[in-house]
């Protein structure tokens, strides 16, 4: 796939994505540490609260980035706090799924709540255009860079 666009303005794309990530990061623990958990387990609550059906431990520490057995200490804390149940699958007793409980997706809905108004905040002025654009450029990238990953490029 050749391109015609500047390779300086390439680097300056790609080297923005991490320091953002970093940024936005910060930006979500200081707006979440008002409720009162770690940041592991506001992840994780909010992750699974965007999946009212449940999700699995495995898929849930995939969407986290991190190794599930890294994950039981956090849903062990979710747990205590009356915030998540594990449950298990019908007819695979070693795959358990992850549920919210009332108090969890109450903590979810707050969560959600701080985080559209830290969304507002930052980018409330910009151009509806100027972000859906943005979007579409970065999930394109992504698609872009999971078929090179899985050697379809």
């Amino acid at each position: 796939m050749a391109m015609k666009n500047d390779p300086a303005a390439l680097y300056a794309l790609t080297n923005s994505i991490q320091p953002l990530r970093r940024a936005w990061l910060q930006a979500v623990s200081n707006t979440l540490g008002q409720s009162g958990i770690s940041n592991s387990l506001a992840t994780a609550v909010l992750l699974v609260s965007r999946r009212p059906e449940g999700t699995q431990q495995n898929t849930l520490a995939e969407d986290i980035g991190i190794n599930p057995g890294a994950l039981v200490r956090t849903l062990d804390q979710g747990e205590a706090a009356g915030l998540l149940e594990r449950r298990e699958v019908k007819g695979n007793r070693r795959v358990k799924e992850i549920h919210l409980l009332p108090k969890g997706k109450a903590l979810a809905q707050q969560m959600e709540q701080r985080l559209s108004e830290l969304r507002a905040q930052l980018l409330g002025d910009l151009p509806a255009a100027q972000i859906e654009q943005t979007t579409a450029t970065l999930r394109l990238f992504e698609e872009r860079i999971n078929q090179y990953l899985r050697g379809k490029n």
